[in-house]
């Protein structure tokens, strides 16, 4: 069967946008989303780890490729006013990896701007967790960060005990 020049290039047009579809979407879900350490309370003066995935700031930084480094702002949850409370250099196929130290309590959204020295933030980041910041721990928890790595897949709510009975299984 033979088909005219216009039939096979709007075939050919499809294709690539399908592709194009597809390429998108596996890139934006590809990662996890940005993280902040765990804490049984979040508490002003404590200091907790923020990620941004590698991937995540990959896909930032390929939008405005004259920004070397990521503002990490915090803004009241639901707020448009933002506070700067680090600069990180990027480095490509890395995390990007900042210390945040509430300093008063409150709903706050964390997140991570690209920037650039020269220009100053992009238009644009990636909203991070909102986190319950608490003057003090209430009875029952700690303003520490959790250390990680160090307790059992069994404590892990919901699929704690999907995960023991799979590592059990080896």
């Amino acid at each position: 069967m033979r088909m005219s020049v216009f039939a096979r290039s709007t075939i050919g047009i499809a294709a690539v946008a399908a592709m194009g579809v597809a390429i998108s979407v596996s890139a934006a879900t590809a990662s996890a989303d940005m993280s902040i350490t765990s804490s049984t309370a979040y508490c002003v003066g404590s200091t907790y780890t923020v990620t941004l995935p590698a991937a995540d700031a990959t896909v930032l930084i390929g939008n405005v490729p004259s920004d070397t480094e990521f503002a990490f702002r915090t803004s009241p949850a639901g707020g448009s006013t933002f506070t700067t409370f680090t600069t990180v250099p990027y480095v490509a196929g890395k995390d990007v990896v900042a210390s945040w130290t509430p300093t008063a309590p409150g709903q706050v959204m964390v997140s991570a701007w690209p920037n650039s020295i020269y220009t100053g933030l992009a238009n644009f980041g990636e909203d991070g967790p909102t986190i319950n910041v608490v003057q003090t721990a209430p009875s029952g928890a700690t303003c520490a960060p959790s250390t990680g790595g160090t307790g059992s897949a069994s404590s892990i709510p919901v699929i704690g005990g999907l995960l023991s009975s799979l590592s059990a299984q080896k």
